[in-house]
């Protein structure tokens, strides 16, 4: 509903009593029935645009009681909708009254309607009243049955708006003798129409001609500028795209090859420790040979078996893919504290750049007695003392070298 017909205060609209209706709500009661709900659905369905037929009647009333001027002034005043628009609305109030309306027709349906006889209308619409139809195709149907349209005839009455260029229009308007220039042209254009001769005839042919191959030469031309821009931007894309796809490939080989150098350089890196822990495995082993003593264990399960009653000595795994004995990080020996370095040179008792004392040769030779725990802990023998007996059991003796006497 529009708010031309509604009210401040709630009101009875042909609903139950426990519907109450305002400008921005429908108001239901609880103590509705199922059968009170069905008649409020009913009648809301039914009202759906009936305003547009009230505000009919509303124009109508108005100028019934009080005057084609003064009526539609009020109901301006009253609707704020224009006195034309209402004096419309009236019209078909006047032709289509109460008795010859339907439920399920708008105000825009007798509108189409109204330049119909009323004789027709009365026994045709009844026939097609209650089928659906639009406004539009109610009225297309009406004109079929009628035979002809009564607004036919309107139509030659009609103008229609043509565009000119606005330097043109400066031009009439400069020599208008009326205050509308669109009369003024209206006289000219009628004027060359009932004076015009085969020559000027001709020549506006002519420059119609003209003028329609210098706007096709212009149509080409622009067509042509759009197509060689197309063209340049495509070019410029796919050449985009085609350095974007070297600098990816220059990209890719860029970092392949840092790849093979890094891969390189790791080999390398590893090759050399490898080489440099053979080295260091090699000295080792030149002297735990002298020692008969094993330095070098496959697994590190036999390393571990060798030193299983020596707890201040660990195996580790070496770089050359063995394992050595060195003594365990933070041990003591014979009641020595251990250092606060925690390195494994330190545990050595001596440098780095000196061979530890518990990594053993890798050569053990038959004559060289065994391995056993009682070489270690504080019953142990001195050094010459057990060199002695290791001589004794076929050990080679040490060979010292002679300090090189220099030449006189």
């Amino acid at each position: 509903m529009s708010a031309a017909l509604t009210v401040e205060q709630p009101r009875h609209l042909a609903l139950p009593e426990c519907a109450l209706f305002a400008p921005c709500e429908l108001n239901i009661s609880a103590a509705c029935t199922p059968d009170e709900f069905r008649r409020i659905g009913a009648a809301l369905v039914a009202l759906d645009t009936a305003d547009e037929l009230w505000t009919c009647d509303l124009s109508q009333y108005a100028i019934t009681r009080w005057g084609a001027e003064d009526g539609l002034k009020l109901a301006h005043e009253a609707t704020k909708l224009s006195v034309a628009y209402l004096k419309r609305r009236a019209r078909i109030a006047e032709r289509f009254d109460p008795s010859r309306r339907f439920p399920n027709m708008t105000a825009e349906h007798y509108r189409g309607l109204c330049c119909f006889p009323v004789e027709f209308t009365d026994v045709w619409l009844p026939t097609v009243a209650g089928k659906g139809f639009s406004a539009k195709t109610l009225r297309a149907l009406c004109v079929e049955a009628y035979g002809s349209d009564p607004k036919g005839g309107y139509s030659k009455n009609k103008k229609r708006s043509v565009s000119i260029p606005e330097t043109l229009y400066a031009r009439f308007k400069e020599l208008s003798p009326a205050p509308k220039v669109c009369v003024f042209i209206e006289q000219v254009l009628t004027d060359w129409a009932d004076n015009a001769t085969p020559e000027t005839q001709a020549r506006v042919a002519a420059a119609l001609l003209t003028r329609e191959e210098t706007q096709h030469q212009r149509h080409m031309a622009e067509r042509n500028a759009k197509k060689a821009e197309k063209r340049e931007a495509k070019e410029k894309l796919r050449a985009q795209r085609e350095a974007e796809a070297l600098a990816r490939k220059e990209e890719i080989a860029a970092f392949k090859e840092a790849e093979r150098a890094r891969l390189a350089a790791t080999k390398e890196a590893e090759r050399a420790a490898a080489k440099k822990a053979v080295a260091h495995c090699a000295k080792i082993a030149q002297f735990t040979e002298r020692q008969g003593k094993k330095s070098q264990f496959a697994t590190q399960a036999e390393a571990d078996e060798v030193i299983k009653n020596a707890p201040h000595l660990e195996s580790y795994a070496c770089d050359c893919g063995q394992f050595h004995i060195r003594r365990a990080v933070g041990t003591a020996r014979n009641g020595v504290p251990p250092s606060d370095d925690t390195s494994p040179s330190s545990q050595t008792g001596a440098p780095t750049e000196t061979l530890p004392t518990w990594n053993w040769g890798h050569v053990q030779r038959a004559s060289a007695p065994a391995w056993d725990s009682s070489d270690e802990g504080p019953n142990r023998l001195p050094y010459d003392q057990r060199r002695a007996a290791q001589i004794a059991d076929g050990a080679e003796p040490i060979k010292k070298k002679r300090p090189a006497v220099a030449e006189r």
